[in-house]
Order: structure tokens, then sequence, then C-alpha cells
């Protein structure tokens, strides 16, 4: 049996530069985490068994510890107003977004700025996404897929100034452009469209890799958390083009079955998946 793992695997940059300053803020005490610093489990776990509190509220911070808190902001960035807060509540921020966020958060508040309207092709809830809606004073729209653009697009009116189209970074590089054919070939509410495309270079490498891949693979194996966009979309990506394609989070989570009797299995981790669990994952394939 021949195991396969992309050049471009594991933890990108921001996300490795994220989990790196979490640690070191788990060591020096009096840390909290606003949400997931990145969507694994593993890594989590670890985390919150180092002493970094994870908060999905500021209030959870308490007033009274003994010096003064610091609050890691993840990679995926938060709402303006909890940056705000955090300020107002004399709590150090510690900012980790990734530079490719904060990009996006300088395009929508210009855009905006200047009247346009934005529509976000992504994740409906997603961290990521609901920083950029924030930071959005005129319409803004989510999209999921092209199936949602369809739907709602044409019925909306949209500002004379026009309409900014932004991507989450994640987000997957053909379902973007196939939007963005759409808006600019078949909608006419709007008077005009200035796009985008803010998927980062680590989503996009990772994903036309897994789709050439998988098109010669016997069974696929997707390792990474079950809520990270950036795994999922891998996941939809190998499946696609492989059948036997499962998605885990962990080595344990194995199915056997799939890859018996294959001669070639890749094995891929997302953005946010730690090399390490890849890694596992590879040496129980390659022992079977």
């Amino acid at each position: 049996m021949k195991v396969i793992i992309p050049k471009h695997s594991g933890f990108c940059y921001g996300v490795k530069r994220s989990v790196k300053e979490a640690y070191a803020l788990a060591e020096k005490g009096n840390a909290y985490m606003y949400g997931e610093v990145v969507h694994n489990p593993v890594v989590m776990e670890n985390l919150q068994k180092c002493g970094l509190t994870w908060v999905r509220d500021l209030s959870e911070i308490p007033m009274d510890s003994a010096g003064i808190s610091k609050l890691l902001i993840r990679a995926h960035g938060v709402p303006a107003s909890v940056l705000v807060k955090t300020a107002e509540r004399g709590i150090e921020a510690v900012d980790m977004t990734c530079h490719h966020v904060k990009k996006i958060h300088a395009i929508v508040t210009y855009a905006s700025a200047r009247g346009m309207d934005v529509i976000v092709c992504g994740t409906h809830g997603h961290p990521e996404v609901q920083g950029h809606i924030s930071r959005v004073t005129t319409k803004v729209v989510v999209v999921q897929d092209l199936e949602e653009a369809r739907r709602i697009i044409p019925a909306l009116a949209f500002s004379k100034d026009g309409v900014c189209l932004v991507a989450q970074t994640t987000y997957n590089k053909r379902t973007y452009e196939e939007i963005h054919t759409f808006l600019a070939n078949e909608c006419k509410n709007m008077p005009f469209l200035e796009p985008h495309n803010t998927i980062c270079d680590a989503t996009a490498l990772r994903q036309d890799e897994i789709r050439e891949l998988a098109k010669t693979a016997d069974a696929c194996i997707i390792v990474g958390g079950k809520n990270s966009s950036n795994v999922t979309k891998l996941y939809e990506i190998a499946r696609e083009y492989c059948a036997r394609t499962q998605h885990i989070e962990s080595a344990d989570q194995l199915n056997h079955d799939l890859y018996i009797g294959a001669e070639t299995v890749v094995i891929a981790g997302g953005a946010s998946t730690p090399n390490e669990s890849v890694q596992e994952v590879a040496r129980k394939v390659s022992m079977a």
C-alpha cells in the first residue's frame, strides 16, 4: 500500500502562530481564549489542560482576577464589538487574527464607508464570517453556495454605489468562481460588482492538491475537526473524485474497512489540523 500525504497539509502559518501564542499564554496564567483558537478538538483539549480558559462571552472573565487578564483573539478574528468591550473592561487583547482575515476586514470596512453593499461567500454563523459582517454598516448578505445565491440575490435591492464581493478565507475556490460569474453575468439588480477573491493561498493550495490526488487515489482520509470549515471543504472536494473518502478527527476514528485492498491512500490534514494528527493516522494505515 502506498500512503501519500500532500505537500500542503497541516497547520497554515496563521493557525500555527495563533496556537503557539496560546500555549505561551497558558504558561503565564490568567489568560483566556475567545471561542476556539482553532477548530480542532485535539488542540483545544490540550490547551485547556494547560490552563488556557475558553470563554464564549467576556462576562465569563472575572473582574476581580489578580493582575490584568489577557484575552487571545483567535486566527478567525472576532466581531468588532468584542475588541471594544475588551478595552472597556481593561482586558489586554492578544490579537492573533490572521493577516488574511484582517485584509477582508479592511476591504469590507472601506467598501461600506463608500456606500457599497457587501456579499460574503461563506458559512452562516462561522466566527470568521461574523467578524466580517460586524464591520459592515450598509447591507450585508451571506451566501453559502451558488444555489442560495441564485435564490436570494436577484430579489434584493442594492446600493447605487455598487456591491463588494468577498469570500471567507477557507471558502471553496470553485464555488466562489461560480458565484462571481453568476453575479457578474446574470444579476442586473446591482449597478456594478467589485469582486475580491479573498480565499487565502494556504486554503487554495490544499484544495487544488487534494483535488488532483483524489482523482487517482483508491481511498482518501481527511483529518481534522468536524466543525472546521477548511477541513470540511477538503472532505467535500476529495469525495467528489474518490468514493472511498472519510473525515475523521483522530486516528482512533479510522474506518479500516474503507482502505482494505487499497493500493493508494491519500491522508490529508486541513490548515487547522496538527501535523502530528496526520502522521499518527498515516502510521496506523501503514501498519494495516
